[in-house]
């Protein structure tokens, strides 16, 4: 939800995953990433104004915590840190995004993001890959290190797992190179994205990581990914300053 891709679909509610099954999935290439799901994590969102009025604030302690009013996805990178889309955790949302949500073009808004109740915080940002890095309680560490591949093949073969709302969806599709939007530089790849796909993992055919799923254009019917290149760069950063 940040400006630099506010005309995009961005991301909260998704469909039912397409995984392989029998025999067909052993001989599946990209089985082996269905194995990885379970680094992937629904992140409930709160999207509320910076500043209430009186009247606001009243009405909020009566109607009492209602509960998220959007979805979107990230995934474990690390011991207590979960990484997904900027724009998720940003604020900024599309004008179609804010009349859904009943907010004004005036109204400056905020994101509380939990996972599975835990309200996370955000640790490190990077507004122009719309990366950020979130810290949270009762997360899963990956097996190994964590390593994004930062080059991919024409037509390589990606996947990409989403949990918005806590519903797995499981989309496959081609790379088809970079696409530069509005002066910054995404991968594209012709997968179907829904609402709340933003932050969701993107995988190669050998199951390795290879960017963040950042939104998608409908226009061109594209998705756009964060190059894995800026996600490492953002994970490296954070993991140098928290050893000085």
């Amino acid at each position: 939800m940040k400006r630099g891709i506010c005309l995009l679909v961005l991301c909260v509610f998704a469909l039912p995953s397409l995984a392989p099954a029998g025999a067909a999935a052993a001989e599946d290439p990209l089985a082996s990433v269905l194995k990885r799901e379970g680094y992937t994590v629904s992140l409930d969102l709160k999207v509320r104004k910076k500043k209430r009025d009186s009247l606001e604030r009243v009405v909020s302690d009566l109607l009492g915590d209602n509960g998220p009013n959007a979805y979107a996805t990230g995934f474990v990178v690390g011991d207590g840190l979960v990484m997904t889309a900027y724009h998720v955790v940003s604020g900024g949302l599309s004008a179609d995004k804010r009349r859904q949500l009943g907010f004004s073009m005036d109204d400056q808004l905020e994101v509380e993001a939990s996972v599975k109740g835990c309200i996370a915080k955000v640790l490190k940002i990077d507004t122009d890959a719309d990366l950020a890095l979130l810290g949270v309680c009762g997360s899963t560490k990956p097996h190994g290190t964590l390593a994004f591949q930062p080059a991919l093949s024409q037509d390589e073969e990606l996947l990409v797992i989403a949990r918005p709302n806590g519903n797995k969806a499981v989309r496959r599709g081609g790379f088809k190179g970079t696409y530069i939007y509005r002066g910054r530089e995404y991968w594209s790849a012709k997968i179907e994205g829904r609402d709340g796909f933003s932050g969701s993992p993107v995988y190669n055919e050998k199951g390795e990581l290879v960017g963040v799923f950042s939104g998608y254009d409908y226009a061109r019917k594209v998705a756009l990914i964060s190059p894995g290149a800026h996600a490492q760069k953002l994970l490296q950063d954070y993991t140098e300053h928290i050893k000085k």
